[in-house]
């Protein structure tokens, strides 16, 4: 069966999946032809099957690859017409019942072809950036008849770390244990992120690195700028805590964005110390706010010095400089300053 089904939401992956799928078949970029399938009212599936059945005219049996670019009939946040309902108006019930005759004679032309695919064609559904629906009449008729489905879901923690080690070993790079934490860190579980960073490094020319050499190299994303900031102020950490300020700032982050994402860091810390300070575990705390226990175990960690009231605390004046920069009675970098200053230390 020369169709194919590629969806999930690690861009990277299943764009590199892509590149060596279309250059194992040995198609050139001249004969693979891209149809945008999310127009769910100008989408036909007839234009697909004609291309696909297309012969070149100056190569008889040419390998090419049609490729239906986030097909809506796979998209389960897509809306077609639903029931026709007796209540229904009249121009309501009209409009339903084409949309229903265009999607019954989509399910018609895709049977039939599957029935007999093109052998120099490839014809792939490609769901960039979402998990095909299992529950959809195409989906079902492409599973009847045994289309490949590949899935490029985000990986958990471990299959990550497994993931990247492969990537580095592979790139030739020999991280010593605090390069490999921090890298791993900055790069927060993206394949894309990890990829661009090991370009990076090529660039570096050296293949021994060490803690210092990934912190020269290799950005904080602003998910872990954010985390590093209100980690190493709620622990004390001002050194840390002005370092990562200074990269937030470099990446073109203002002072307002700086107190808005400690707020929030700082919310949910408070609500993980409340619920420990009533007799709660971990990983009841986790259920209850929805979060990953480790996460839960290491925020935990980072505010074991405080207690709820003085966090509070520290949330109420945060809302303060806000409202004083806002009013501007406050300039912004001598209010967040002296913020840290006096509320980072920790004796």
């Amino acid at each position: 069966m020369n169709v194919y089904v590629y969806s999930g939401k690690d861009l990277y992956r299943m764009e590199s999946n892509l590149h060596s799928f279309l250059k194992d078949h040995e198609i050139s970029k001249d004969n693979v032809h891209w149809i945008d399938g999310s127009d769910v009212k100008n989408f036909r599936m007839e234009s697909v099957l004609m291309e696909c059945d297309t012969l070149s005219l100056f190569e008889e049996d040419a390998k090419k690859a049609v490729i239906v670019k986030n097909p809506f009939f796979l998209n389960a946040s897509a809306k077609e017409a639903g029931k026709i309902l007796k209540s229904d108006s009249a121009s309501v019930q009209k409009r339903k019942k084409k949309e229903l005759a265009l999607k019954e004679a989509r399910l018609s032309l895709l049977e039939q072809y599957l029935k007999q695919p093109d052998k120099n064609t490839q014809l792939i559904f490609y769901c960039h950036g979402f998990d095909a629906d299992s529950r959809k009449k195409d989906y079902k008729l492409l599973e009847e008849y045994r289309a490949v489905f590949l899935s490029f879901n985000v990986m958990r923690e471990k299959e990550f770390n497994a993931y990247a080690d492969q990537e580095i070993r592979k790139a030739g790079f020999r991280l010593d244990p605090d390069a490999r934490r921090e890298l791993l860190a900055r790069v927060s579980m993206d394949t894309l992120q990890l990829h661009n960073a090991l370009e990076k490094m090529k660039l570096y020319g050296e293949k021994n690195l060490c803690l210092n050499d990934i912190r020269h190299l290799v950005s904080l994303n602003p998910e872990i700028n954010v985390f590093a900031l209100a980690s190493c102020f709620i622990k004390g950490d001002m050194a840390g805590a002005i370092a990562a300020r200074d990269e937030m700032l470099n990446a073109n982050y203002d002072y307002m964005a700086l107190i808005a994402m400690i707020a929030s860091r700082l919310k949910a810390l408070y609500n993980m110390k409340k619920l420990e300070e009533r007799g709660m575990r971990e990983e009841d705390i986790a259920i209850r706010l929805h979060a990953n226990k480790w996460a839960v175990h290491f925020g935990l960690q980072d505010c074991r010095s405080l207690n709820s009231d003085q966090m509070l605390k520290l949330l109420k004046e945060l809302a303060d400089l806000d409202q004083g920069i806002k009013a501007g009675t406050i300039q912004p970098k001598d209010g967040f300053d002296a913020y840290l200053l006096k509320n980072g230390k920790r004796n």
